[in-house]
């Protein structure tokens, strides 16, 4: 589109605008509310009822992202729960939201307790045990994740529509309201990364209005951009079986997300360390283990193709790591 078409062309784009809606009417927990009601035994039940209450505390945090989202008043299109699968690739999007002068993915993260961010950017989570003491542990930073995210999307983007300079955006959004986020130690690349839902609307316009970003896609390359996420969007069927160990032919459980794979390979990697007396990170690193969720193998010849992982490795450990995802 030329220049004259860009300034005096008619603007369609006035406000936000959902590609991909937003909808509490999820797939997942339609189905495991169904299974539910159809499954006897105690144990398996339990456990499907705790991840309803997951899912659905879940939802209500992308539910506040959503509204501040629609509320912004800014010109941009907006797709919820986008499964990117792209060659090796896979990512979860929370929320992608596509500017003339941007894209940006929304992490959005609900979660229980207080978060503070080191020097050394590690995060931290403080909560209360049943006896009202607090105890703190360690998570994933989900920083790391969504930055995955955004190399993803960058490849996906130059690949396909040969976009190559646009800047792409990571934000982490704390959903829950009492979270208190400590960020007074964090370096600055993670501190500008989190955000409280309520803080939103604000970062977008500052982004929106930043006169150093001269960058300026064309309403048409937009919708390429949106359309194309729909396009390569590739939700997978769920299968409860093994999740739940469920006998007969009853119904299917979803694939396990980034998110427990991720806590499966790190208790197996601390667990493999403690018993060979070697450092953790000797079994596979951070980035071994994020390429090999990024890959989902299914195969010894598929984990074989994970740098940092050569025959021996594959044969000490391949079976165990296989079956994670297996299971």
């Amino acid at each position: 589109m030329s220049i004259l078409n860009k300034i005096f062309g008619k603007k369609t784009i006035l406000s936000p605008t959902f590609v991909k809606d937003f909808t509490k009417d999820n797939h997942q927990l339609i189905a495991l509310n169904e299974l539910y009601s159809q499954v006897v035994e105690v144990e398996p039940k339990d456990n499907i009822e705790k991840d309803i209450k997951l899912l659905k505390y879940g939802i209500d945090g992308e539910n506040n992202v959503y509204f501040e989202l629609k509320n912004s008043f800014l010109p941009i299109l907006c797709l919820h729960d986008v499964r990117l699968e792209y060659g090796d690739y896979v990512a979860q999007l929370d929320f992608v939201v596509i500017s003339n002068k941007f894209a940006c993915i929304l992490e959005t993260k609900k979660l229980s307790g207080n978060i503070s961010i080191d020097s050394d950017g590690n995060f931290v989570r403080t909560m209360k045990n049943k006896y009202g003491k607090d105890y703190k542990e360690g998570i994933y930073s989900p920083v790391t994740q969504n930055k995955r995210h955004v190399d993803i999307l960058r490849h996906v983007l130059s690949k396909e529509l040969k976009i190559n300079n646009m800047p792409i955006l990571s934000l982490v959004v704390m959903a829950n309201p009492k979270t208190i986020i400590k960020k007074y130690k964090c370096p600055a690349e993670i501190d500008r990364c989190i955000i409280k839902y309520d803080q939103l609307k604000s970062t977008l316009e500052k982004y929106q209005n930043d006169k150093v970003n001269t960058y300026d896609l064309a309403e048409k390359e937009m919708n390429d951009i949106a359309n194309l996420l729909v396009k390569l969007n590739t939700p997978i069927d769920m299968d409860f079986v093994a999740k739940y160990q469920l006998s007969s032919n009853d119904s299917q459980i979803q694939r396990k997300d980034e998110a427990q794979l991720r806590e499966e390979l790190t208790a197996f990697r601390l667990k493999t360390s403690r018993e060979e007396n070697v450092k953790a990170y000797y079994i596979f690193n951070n980035s071994e283990m994020e390429e090999i969720i990024a890959r989902h193998p299914i195969s010894e010849e598929e984990l074989l193709e994970v740098k940092g992982f050569g025959k021996i490795k594959v044969e000490k450990y391949g079976k165990e790591i296989l079956n994670i995802f297996a299971g």
